[in-house]
């Protein structure tokens, strides 16, 4: 590409645009899901690359399609909530509940490519996913 420099400028103006309609029309926490869901998308990515695993269409895919299925409802009752009631509180606290679980989605294929994970962040992790090995239960 002869000139990145214009591509880099398109991608700045697209995704500054996006910013600016979603914070005005939803709330923050709306972008900062976008904005963390594009990090856990390439991080996961990076994390398969780093294991020697080729990344599967069919894959990517599948897991695009789980989070644009998640905006949608969330965008959904923030549309809802704002055009009824004028408010969006329900609307950013379903927003932060998908954004601590995106949270730990990038946290955890961080781990995956070698970065340094604190043993109590892991055991907090693998509790809120319901793995019992590590909730100290033994069976």
């Amino acid at each position: 590409m002869e000139r990145i420099d214009l591509a880099f400028k398109a991608a700045l103006l697209f995704f500054g645009g996006l910013f600016s309609v979603l914070t005005d029309n939803f709330g923050v926490l709306f972008a900062v899901l976008v904005v963390i869901m594009i990090a856990d998308f390439i991080t996961g990515v990076w994390a398969s690359v780093k294991e020697g695993r080729k990344p599967k269409s069919a894959v990517g895919i599948a897991g695009f399609s789980k989070k644009t299925v998640t905006l949608i409802i969330v965008g959904l009752v923030y549309l809802v909530e704002i055009n009824l009631f004028g408010t969006n509180t329900a609307g950013d606290a379903m927003a932060m509940v998908y954004v601590g679980l995106e949270l730990l989605s990038v946290t955890e294929n961080a781990a995956r490519m070698g970065v340094y994970i604190h043993p109590k962040i892991k055991e907090m992790i693998n509790l809120l996913k319901g793995d019992e090995k590590s909730s100290g239960d033994k069976q």
